[in-house]
């Protein structure tokens, strides 16, 4: 079990005063993966998104993380996951969008005991198909969003068998704002908090062979973030370098730090040059 220090807590009661200020966030970033058995974990990424047509726009992006072992701070101790995100998104109108999406990951899994070595099967496949709701609001300068994400999610071993829990579905509930911090609007303050639940599948190995049980539906985590954006105008390019703190349930309720960065590219394949 990881222990929430002192500077932990202090850290996520900042976090908590930035988002109540400014409310909670718009402009999304490309936001980290939730991990286990860490204590901090660095994420990066970088992608593009392309407006299709007026209604349709498609953002795709590449993105890694490492991570501490469960008893240090080192971040880039060990590599944890790698992932791959499409997503095909459908204005309505101003208010209104919706998304359809579908990635690939491949996860890296380690013991839980020290010296927390690779598992003998030392890594997972996880393919997700996701869809994406969304409500747009503005109140003064912030920009507001809020986005209903279900997810179907399927976990594979190394040889493409399914793992032992091989189906969940996942609800994800966000509340998103954005506030400029300069008139030229290059530059913003986003925060954000996110509410997982989760009904997973499982297989039993019983004298009458492998049978498939479902969970009870639970809440799983919340996920606090914030972020600086700055807008390069000229070169139509995002860059959001921020910070995550991710409660799981539990006995104590333990948190995982995360530190992120992402770049994404707008219109590169219709740039008037």
């Amino acid at each position: 079990m990881i222990h929430q220090t002192p500077i932990c807590m202090k850290f996520s009661a900042l976090l908590a005063l930035v988002l109540s200020t400014c409310s909670i966030a718009s402009f999304a970033q490309i936001s980290p993966p939730g991990l286990d058995d860490t204590n901090l974990a660095t994420w990066g990424a970088i992608g593009f998104s392309q407006d299709l047509s007026p209604k349709w726009t498609l953002t795709a992006y590449l993105g890694g993380a490492r991570v501490s072992n469960p008893d240090s701070w080192y971040p880039l101790k060990k590599q944890s996951i790698a992932v791959y995100n499409h997503e095909f998104q459908y204005k309505f109108n101003p208010k209104w969008q919706a998304s359809l999406c579908s990635s690939i990951r491949l996860q890296n899994k380690y013991e839980e005991e020290f010296p927390f070595e690779a598992q003998e099967q030392a890594y997972r496949w996880e393919v997700r198909y996701y869809g994406r709701l969304y409500r747009k609001q503005q109140i003064g300068k912030l920009n507001m969003t809020y986005s209903f994400r279900p997810e179907f999610r399927t976990f594979y071993s190394p040889d493409w068998t399914p793992s032992t829990t091989p189906v969940e579905l996942r609800f994800r509930l966000k509340a998103q704002a954005s506030i400029p911090l300069n008139n030229s609007k290059s530059n913003f303050l986003l925060g954000a908090n996110e509410f997982l639940s989760t009904v997973d599948e499982y297989t039993l190995n019983t004298p009458a062979g492998r049978e498939h049980e479902w969970s009870n539906y639970q809440f799983t985590e919340d996920r606090l973030s914030v972020y600086f954006r700055h807008v390069f105008k000229e070169q139509d390019i995002i860059l959001d370098l921020g910070v995550m703190e991710q409660f799981k349930t539990g006995s104590d309720f333990d948190a995982i730090s995360y530190v992120a960065f992402d770049l994404l590219i707008q219109n590169p394949f219709s740039r008037n040059h």
